[in-house]
């Protein structure tokens, strides 16, 4: 082969390698959201129930005020397609932890997981003022240890892996845009912070791979 022409096989050849490297490249997932709870929320976490902390890189919450509901902090980040995910803990009398996605006001919620210390559910949301259990199956949680919670939405339907244990769902409904999410559950009742809390850490939005 001539010097000419191996040079022409070189550029070429290079060209190719650039091009399959940049297609690889932008087809690795990208973090779209990481919240890291060193510090004051910012405004995007723009409504809750229940009194909640944001430090040392974690997100507190527990039942507070006159309102029987447990705590919830809602912020928002349009998804559709995406990979969410945190870790969590019960603390107390906490019972359960959940992590759901709304649409627009109008709308209300989409989808619903809870992850409680005997059951994981996963609930829909036809409409607004409507729910579907999609799925609900035994579960244990101990209370006071960290869990790990990843969340897959492709479409119509949702995986979710708690501690490495996967379950699936899927309805019509899961595939609209979710506007905003919420972390929250059921702290241990109305005595606040003595009754128990909620914990969050590691939160990340990323889209698929």
């Amino acid at each position: 082969m001539s010097g000419r022409h191996t040079m022409s096989f070189t550029v070429a050849l290079f060209a190719l390698l650039s091009f399959l490297g940049s297609d690889i490249q932008s087809a690795e997932p990208q973090t779209l959201l990481e919240e890291t709870f060193t510090s004051e929320l910012s405004k995007d976490w723009y409504w809750g129930l229940g009194t909640w902390t944001a430090k040392d890189g974690v997100l507190r919450g527990f039942e507070s005020g006159p309102r029987r509901h447990g705590p919830v902090k809602v912020r928002k980040f349009p998804l559709k397609d995406a990979v969410v995910e945190c870790d969590f803990r019960l603390e107390g009398k906490a019972t359960f932890a959940g992590i759901i996605f709304n649409g627009s006001q109008e709308r209300g919620h989409i989808v619903h997981l809870v992850m409680s210390k005997e059951t994981l559910r996963i609930i829909s949301h036809p409409k607004m003022g409507e729910h579907v259990d999609l799925l609900k199956q035994p579960n244990i949680l101990t209370v006071g240890d960290w869990h790990h919670v990843k969340i897959e939405f492709k479409g119509e339907t949702i995986t979710a892996t708690i501690d490495g244990k996967t379950i699936t769902a899927s309805h019509p409904c899961i595939a609209e845009e979710k506007q905003t999410f919420g972390l929250g559950g059921e702290s241990g009742g109305p005595e606040g912070e003595k009754a128990g809390a909620l914990e969050f850490r590691g939160l990340k939005v990323r889209s698929l791979p």
